[in-house]
Parts: structure tokens; sequence; C-alpha cells
């Protein structure tokens, strides 16, 4: 079943785009990636003779972003044999700039899962024919949103009204859709921006999209700036656009065939973030010495990540029934209304979407291995 939000129209073109040109088949993505450089790296081992021999106990995972504290949960749980006790090896495949989307490791079947950090980019993705389902999500909602100064802070949808507003690709659908869903005009001036916060601090614009787990640390270490007296963060939840960021998903086929296999992976994980948020320096260290010692991070600010993403990781699903918990019902009333304001016209039904049988399997088996 699919919704429709009437008369707005979906730019397949910009679909495309923003998820990587997806396809269930390979030759399709290593036309897409440019050649066999990028394909050959994605691809390699994952004919379908070759993934018919392999260990199922041995999985895949795509991330989302580099090796850093936000995914120091599952590193955890690998250095303290979770995921062994389960009889499950991941292998982590980290994402970033120049890396492939979770989406489209997974449609290729050079993932088993998948961390996808955009709900909206991941329902384009089924929306293009992709048989994805996910089952937990890391943040409750997301840790994204709008960085702004003392001399004109935003808090509410209406700030942004008439603001210079300075984001990175793709933003600008999101400002709309904030505004879209108060009623209120499209009126501001869009400015491109990169990563570095330092535009909002020179002046540049008035408003800057970021992370709460990124920039409003910079502004701290960097630039000695107090939260909520010379700089301001609002998340996009705060300003009406919930949703899921971080799911964990799959293809449905792979979890009717290998259920029990993504019930040990997920229970480990579980396990891991809880051992981390128990002892948060252990996850930095495990980040600066082996998983991200290349990345130049830097031990200050991923100190802090790792205390503040703690909080995207709750609510009061979670607080009833646990971490990584996600509801259908909650995804149809709450976000779907935020993507259908940011032009998304269909929508799948969230049952579809949603499978909590291994959250509810990964819970039961975490009680019985005490």
């Amino acid at each position: 079943m699919k919704k429709n939000n009437g008369g707005i129209l979906i730019n397949r073109r910009r679909a495309l785009a923003r998820i990587g040109a997806i396809s269930v088949t390979t030759p399709s993505l290593v036309k897409f990636f440019g050649g066999s450089t990028v394909a050959s790296g994605l691809l390699h081992g994952c004919g379908s003779e070759e993934m018919a021999s392999e260990d199922v106990s041995q999985l895949r995972v795509a991330l989302a972003w580099i090796n850093n504290v936000e995914y120091a949960g599952l590193f955890v749980a690998q250095a303290k044999s979770f995921y062994s006790s389960y009889g499950v090896k991941p292998i982590f495949l980290p994402g970033g700039p120049n890396a492939p989307m979770p989406s489209v490791s997974v449609a290729a079947a050079a993932a088993q899962l998948g961390f996808d950090n955009d709900l909206r980019r991941f329902i384009e993705a089924i929306n293009l024919g992709n048989d994805f389902v996910i089952i937990g999500a890391q943040y409750q909602r997301s840790p994204g949103g709008v960085i702004s100064l003392a001399n004109r802070p935003v808090r509410r949808a209406e700030d942004l009204v008439g603001c210079r507003f300075l984001g990175q690709e793709g933003v600008k659908t999101i400002v709309d859709a904030a505004l879209t869903l108060a009623g209120l005009p499209l009126d501001y001036t869009y400015l491109p921006a990169g990563y570095s916060v330092s535009s909002l601090v020179e002046n540049q614009g008035d408003a800057y999209s970021g992370f709460a787990v990124n920039q409003p640390i910079t502004l701290e270490n960097e630039y000695g700036m107090k939260p909520n007296i010379d700089y301001f963060f609002t998340s996009w939840a705060d300003l009406g656009l919930h949703g899921y960021a971080n799911m964990l998903f799959c293809h449905r086929q792979f979890l009717d065939e290998n259920f029990q296999e993504a019930v040990r992976f997920l229970a480990g994980t579980i396990q891991g973030w809880r051992a981390n948020f128990e002892n948060p320096v252990f996850g930095v260290d495990l980040v600066l010495s082996e998983y991200g010692r290349n990345l130049g991070l830097d031990r200050a600010q991923q100190m802090k990540q790792n205390l503040i993403q703690a909080e995207y990781m709750k609510s009061d699903l979670t607080q009833e029934k646990g971490l990584f918990w996600v509801d259908a019902g909650i995804m149809e009333e709450k976000m779907y209304p935020s993507l259908l304001a940011g032009g998304v016209e269909e929508l799948p039904d969230a049952n579809a979407v949603v499978d909590t049988r291994v959250l509810e399997a990964a819970y039961e088996l975490i009680s019985k291995s005490r």
C-alpha cells in the first residue's frame, strides 16, 4: 500500500542522484561508479556462487560514515567478543565521501547488512525497487540540525524565514520541508557551504546545517563558545522534522534466509552499545588506537561525541523496550509527514518496512545469555 501527496511529483533524476543510482543489478553499479577501480573494491568476492559457499556467520556490514565513535558500540562488541560469543563475525565496511552508500552496497550484495543515516534516502531506495527492511535504529532522532549564533538565533521554524542559510548538498530540501510543515513561506536565501562551521563564525550566513556531535563541539573547543549563550543548536526534530537515523537494514530475502544471523548480530550490537556507555573511554580508545587510527581524529572531540550521541539513541520507546527499538506506527504518524513535506510522493506501508521480530529475538537471546 502506498500513500500519495496529491500534486507533489518526485524528480526521479534527483532521487537517483541522491542515492547513488541504486540498482539491483551489479553491472549498472559498475557503470555508475565509473569503471573497475571503485567497482572492484565494492563487489570483490560478491558473486552469487561465492556468496553461496561463504560461512553465513560472516556478515559484511556497510557503515554510513567513517570509523569514528559513531560506531563505537560495534567496535566494543567486537573487542569484547560479544559477536563471537553468538557465532557471528562481522566485517565492517567504512563509509565516507569516497565510499558507496550502504543502500548501494546492500543492493549489490556487497554487504548483507547496512546502516543508513538518512530516512528520506532510504525510502527513496525502496521506491526505486529495493526490497529493504529496517530491523533496528541506532538514533531515535537525527543528530542533524541548525546551528546559529547569538546575534540571530534559530530556535523555531519561524526563525528560518528571511535568514541566510548555509547548507551542504541536499540540505535545501530539508529547510524547505521544515518551512512547509510549519505552513510558512519558502522565504530565505540558501548559500552552499562545506562541513566547516567557520563560514557561520565569519558571518557568511545566519544559520548553518550541522550535527550535534560535530560542529558544536568545534565551536566550544576552538572558538570558546558556550551552548545556548554564544551559539544555539536546534535539531531538525525540534523544527518538526522527525526521523530515525542510522537505521540497521537488510534485504528482505536475506532476512528470510538468515534470520538467526541477523538476530545474533543485533544482540551483540546492543550489548556493545551498552558496554560503550558504561565505559565511554574504552570505545574512544578503540577508535583512536585501532579502527580509526589513521583518520586524524581528535580525542577530545571523539569523547564529547560519544557522550552526546547517547541522548539521540534514547526515546520513550527505547526507555520502555531497549536500544535500537523501532515502531512502524511512530514512523508513519510522526516521520512520514516530514517526508511528504520534503516532496517524497510515494511512501511504502510502514508495517512492511519495519520488522521488529529481530529485536524481539535479540533481546530474548541477550536475556538467556546472562
